[in-house]
């Protein structure tokens, strides 16, 4: 779970973070596949969405020290601890289940500046309910920067921190990160790709790496892989 220096107040909740995470789960965390993760560049670190812990956790176990996340905009809003929190954790405010163009142009920036950017295409927590389809930011924010997806999968995290629970269980979390992948702008017929079947695109890798049973929509693999057909992208082996 260690990342390049960053924004040192950033840096601080990160490592207190970690932290806590080890203490509260120690062995019971299990993180997966970080040496596929780009050390450097824009990246687009994409994830399902089971608990309120999750936006916390991803930037603790990413193996970079330069993310940032979209946040749901009543987290940043009135005054208290709670916004300096989210925003000192480098969060981006953004209002769900619209087109936010101010979170947008932020986000787009983000990735073009070469840092990594965690967002949940979901929408919204799904727990143990498996995953839905995704709304199609991700998709509309992979085509216009054309940086590289970071597909992760989280599983347990809905038993650690449960909907309106305010304090944390000891429960088994898993935090895989897939193989990173590019969006072609057409499918391989040619036929130009929507944002909605880019992000399809995306949220199928991240299926791909859930046990069935946290597949929800998603869980027919193999039509989604036709639905999607030829848009991933990945680097030849090294």
């Amino acid at each position: 779970m260690s990342g390049r220096a960053g924004d040192p107040t950033y840096g601080l909740l990160r490592a207190l973070l970690v932290a806590c995470l080890r203490l509260v789960l120690g062995r019971r965390l299990v993180v997966a596949g970080t040496a596929r993760v780009p050390r450097a560049g824009g990246l687009l670190v994409c994830t399902n969405h089971v608990s309120s812990l999750d936006p916390a956790l991803v930037p603790a176990c990413l193996p970079r020290g330069d993310s940032w996340s979209l946040g749901k905009a009543e987290y940043f809003a009135g005054g208290g601890w709670r916004p300096w929190l989210f925003r000192a954790y480098h969060g981006i405010p953004i209002v769900r289940h619209s087109a936010d163009r101010a979170a947008l142009r932020r986000a787009i920036a983000v990735l073009r500046d070469g840092h990594a950017l965690c967002i949940y295409p979901e929408g919204t927590r799904r727990g143990a309910a498996g995953m839905r389809r995704p709304e199609p930011g991700a998709g509309f924010l992979a085509l216009r920067t054309g940086v590289a997806i970071q597909p992760v999968a989280i599983a347990g995290s809905q038993d650690v921190l449960a909907a309106r629970s305010r304090l944390p269980r000891r429960a088994r979390v898993r935090v895989v990160f897939g193989r990173p992948f590019t969006l072609a702008a057409e499918h391989a017929g040619g036929v130009r790709a929507s944002h909605q079947h880019a992000a399809d695109a995306i949220m199928l890798s991240v299926a791909e790496l859930l046990p069935p049973e946290l597949r929800g929509e998603l869980a027919d693999l193999d039509d989604w892989r036709r639905r999607v057909g030829g848009l991933r992208r990945y680097r030849a082996a090294s």
